[in-house]
This record gives C-alpha cells, sequence and structure tokens, in this order.
C-alpha cells in the first residue's frame, strides 16, 4: 500500500511537470542567484574587571547598540529565483545564521568566537498565482521591516513558519494576509497560531494581529493564563525628518490585550523576543521563551515609539526614543512601564576620506528597576570609524569603540549600587 501511494504521488508531480513542459518551453525562464547577509566581529573588554570580556551591560535596544553589542554574529541569505516572461517568479530563500528562532543559547552570555549556525528561514515565493502580491510559505522572518537599526529594536517581529500573501493591491493601498505559528524553545509542543493582516495605504500603515494558543504552560492550579489576544499598531511616516529637513521618520503607536500584551506585544515565539526591553528579563530576570505567555486575558500593553534620521551637509543625526506601559488585571502585581531616549550623531569629517566620527548617547528607566532599587541607565559611546561606500549599497564599517556605563538594571545582586563601567574594544559591522 505505502509503494502505491509513494508511486501515486511521484506520478501526480510527473504529470505536472509534463503538462506545464509546453507551456515553460514557450516562455523561457531567466534564473538569478543572490547572496545577502549581515555580520559583526569584534571584540569589547569592561576596564573596570581587569579588561575581562564585557558581558552585556546595559540594553542595547533602549540607549543604541553602539558599543554594547559584545557578541560575534552573522546571518547568510540564499535566494535562488527564476523569472519568465509573463511575470510568472519563483523565488526560493534560505538563511543560515545564529540566533535561530529554535533558540540555540547563544544570548545567554556573549561570545567573541561565533555560535552553531541554524537554519533560521527556508521559505518559497511565487508570483503570478494570485491576481496580485506575492503568495509565500515557509518558515522567515516576518514583520521585522519594522525596526530601529540605531538599537537593533523590532518593535514587530512576527517570525514563524506559515503562510501569506504580501502587497496584494485592494484599491490605493498594499495589503498583507498571513497565519503564523511559532513555538517556545524550552521542550514543550505549545505552539502559538496568529493570523495577521497588515495595509499600507501612502504614508499609513495599519497592522492587526489575533492570536491563539491551545495549552499556556504557565497555568497553575489557582492561575490560569491567557489563551488568546489580539494587537493593533498605527504607523505614520513622514517623507522627511518630522516635517522638515533631509531625512527620515516614523511614529507608531502599538496596543494589545492578552497574548498582545506585555512581553508579545508586537511578538511571536522567538530566541530574540524573549530579551526584548520591557519583558519577561525585566520582570523576574528570567528570558526563557515560556514566560512570554506568563499574561492574563485583561492585561493590556500600550507602546509608543519614535525615531528617524537627519542629515545635514557634514552632520547625521538618529534619535528614538519610546514608552511602554502594561496593566496587569492581576491586583497583586504593580504596573511595569519603562521609556528610553537616545541619539547617534555622526560627523563625516570631510576633510578626510573614509573616515567619520559616530557617537552615541541613551538613557533609560523602567519600573522593575526602581522598585528594585535600581538606578537608571546613561550610556555614552565615541566611535572613530572607517568605511568605503562601495556604490551599491553595502559600505562596511570598521570602528574603534569606546563606552561609559553607568547604572544597573535594578534586577542584579548590585541593585542601588552607583554602578559603572568603561568598554573599550574593536568591531566591524557590515551588511550586504
Amino acid at each position: 500500500m505505502r509503494n502505491k501511494i509513494l508511486t501515486k504521488s511521484v506520478l501526480a508531480v510527473g504529470i505536472s511537470t509534463i503538462l506545464a513542459a509546453p507551456a515553460l518551453a514557450e516562455n523561457k525562464a531567466t534564473s538569478d542567484f543572490e547572496f545577502h547577509g549581515y555580520f559583526r566581529a569584534g571584540a569589547l573588554s569592561s576596564a573596570k574587571n581587569d579588561l575581562k570580556q564585557h558581558d552585556w551591560g546595559g540594553q542595547k535596544e533602549t540607549l543604541g547598540r553602539l558599543g554594547l553589542e559584545a557578541d560575534d554574529f552573522y546571518e547568510l541569505a540564499f535566494v535562488q529565483r527564476w523569472d519568465w516572461k509573463d511575470g510568472d517568479s519563483v523565488r526560493i530563500n534560505a538563511r543560515l545564521g545564529q540566533d535561530n528562532p529554535n533558540g540555540n543559547g547563544s544570548n545567554a552570555f556573549a561570545n567573541i568566537d561565533g555560535k552553531a549556525t541554524g537554519l533560521i528561514e527556508a521559505f518559497v515565493e511565487l508570483d503570478g498565482v494570485t491576481e496580485t502580491g506575492v503568495l509565500w510559505a515557509g518558515q522567515r522572518y516576518y514583520g521585522r521591516d519594522n525596526y530601529i537599526f540605531m538599537t537593533d529594536f523590532f518593535y514587530t517581529d512576527y517570525s514563524g513558519t506559515g503562510m501569506g500573501v504580501q502587497d496584494a493591491v485592494v484599491g490605493d493601498g498594499y495589503w498583507d494576509f498571513a497565519y503564523i505559528a511559532s513555538n517556545n524553545s524550552v521542550g514543550t509542543n505549545e505552539m502559538l497560531h496568529a493570523l495577521h493582516v497588515r495595509a499600507d495605504y501612502g504614508k499609513w500603515r495599519v497592522d492587526t494581529m489575533f492570536k491563539h494558543l491551545g495549552e499556556n504552560v504557565n497555568d497553575t492550579a489557582t492561575q490560569k493564563y491567557a489563551k488568546n489576544g489580539v494587537e493593533a499598531l498605527i504607523q505614520y511616516s513622514p517623507e522627511n525628518f518630522f516635517g522638515f529637513g533631509n531625512g527620515f521618520s516614523k511614529v507608531a503607536v502599538q496596543a494589545g490585550k492578552g497574548l498582545g500584551s506585555g512581553t508579545m506585544l508586537g511578538r511571536t515565539f522567538t530566541n530574540y523576543n524573549a530579551y526584548s526591553p520591557g519583558g519577561v528579563g525585566f520582570i523576574d530576570g528570567r528570558t526563557e521563551q515560556t514566560r512570554m505567555s506568563a499574561v492574563d486575558d485583561s492585561d493590556v500593553t500600550v507602546r509608543a515609539q519614535m525615531y528617524g534620521g537627519y542629515f545635514g551637509e557634514n552632520w547625521m543625526f538618529f534619535p528614538a526614543v519610546g514608552y511602554e506601559h502594561t496593566k496587569y488585571d492581576d491586583s497583586t502585581k504593580d504596573d511595569n512601564s519603562w521609556w528610553y531616549a537616545m541619539v547617534r550623531p555622526i560627523y563625516t569629517m570631510p576633510q578626510y576620506d573614509n573616515f567619520f566620527i559616530a557617537s552615541e548617547f541613551g538613557y533609560t528607566d523602567n519600573s522593575v528597576n526602581r522598585d528594585n532599587g535600581g538606578d537608571p541607565t546613561f550610556k555614552a559611546t565615541i566611535a572613530p570609524t572607517w568605511s568605503i561606500s562601495t556604490g551599491f549599497g553595502p559600505a562596511p564599517e570598521l570602528r574603534l569603540l569606546a563606552t561609559y556605563l553607568k547604572g544597573n538594571p535594578g534586577v542584579s545582586s548590585n541593585a542601588g549600587t552607583d554602578d559603572y563601567d568603561i568598554i573599550v574594544g574593536a568591531q566591524v559591522d557590515v551588511w550586504w
């Protein structure tokens, strides 16, 4: 019986190929291979600790990442595509890298020697199947275009495995529709189901997501946690820097309830999302993905983000500010909130070719920090940088780094002390 089923399956594939052959012969395809990626590699050491390896000081997602990324990290993306004259196309996408959604412990501590490689994307895109837009299916990064590059903060990250349509034309707008599933990485079969809808109309974008969890492993005999949730985002993107000057800017407001609240706002189960600011690591010091769903049905979270970039003659400024507040249904828990402000000024040094001075300043505080007697955290970084523009986008940056870091997270053993450090090192940072 098994052999008969296998034979029929192979035959079905063969028949579909044979039937399509005449059309393919008349409509010859062109093929193309693309190689993209990102990596950073560097060594940062702590002057306070006798130049030992610096290990995750502060929060780069709120203070800015320049001078705080103590780990090596890489992603290598491969795309094989075929395009036909009638507009049909097939794209096979694969991405290798660290911190895969299943989690390999690579965020447990900084590591300057790299980590094991995992398959973090494997999906297919088809043009021409739907009347407009692109049909896709597989495991992929999804919704990660809502990204602040100065802080490495994704205020939406719906990555997982699923199927959907992107850029479907509806009137004057572009719509995305997707089903995404994700698992946490601590050995359970807990699966988060999510339905996502996005609409883009010019400068405005709206995202909505509905979530369902068949079993919430945080449930106890006395407390049941959320199995459903909803969230939404509204974003406005002016054509310039907040209404004037040469640059870009974005303003976004998010709100969610149940599984759309707390660390889950704007997120699915991924290893990276468990480390987001204001999340489980702030609340109880634990960052495993299971704790992300420890939210009640009536918990509500609101988040606001504003960031951009201004390009002057010899200067560039990249500011970002954000605020998040969670109101818990449990009367025994205090509301959780955090806020931050940071800016990255860059002086282009026109008198010197291929050299500029980057700097970054950040300030952040959160309610858990204050409740534990911790101090707000401040960071100041200077980074002499060498770079040569390739003329087609990528520009590798080679940096020397010096950072002054003051404050502490408030959940560590030194909460309430006036902690500080000076972090020094060198780094290369490049995407292509």
